[in-house]
């Protein structure tokens, strides 16, 4: 068992980024890169290297297509009007061999207040 939460460096754009520091956005979504694949609820994502926020539930899936149909869309982009506009936003950032690694839903919320 850890005993301290790992920390993580997580780099967010900065249209996602002003979202998740308004509180809009609440899901981040990663393709499963191993150090992503590793992380657990309660590690700390540094946002920019500069707000952090905490890991509240991780959930995974095989495809961006299976995240889609089980994700609140307004959680991760929440200027999209649907799931297909959500499908197709990720595979645009992501190429169907990083798809492939499988998907992985981040629910994060701030550690602490933000300036």
């Amino acid at each position: 068992m850890r005993v301290a939460p790992r920390v993580k460096v997580l780099w967010i754009k900065e249209e996602y980024l002003q979202h998740i520091l308004s509180g809009r956005k609440t899901v981040e979504v990663r393709v499963a890169y191993p150090n992503i694949a590793r992380l657990q609820p309660g590690d700390i994502l540094l946002l920019n290297e500069r707000y952090r926020y905490r890991i509240t539930a991780i959930r995974r899936y095989p495809d961006f297509a299976a995240m889609v149909a089980a994700e609140d869309p307004a959680a991760i982009a929440p200027d999209l009007s649907d799931r297909a506009a959500l499908l197709d936003a990720c595979r645009a950032l992501y190429p169907p061999e990083k798809e492939q690694l499988g998907v992985v839903a981040l629910e994060i919320t701030p550690e602490h207040a933000h300036p």
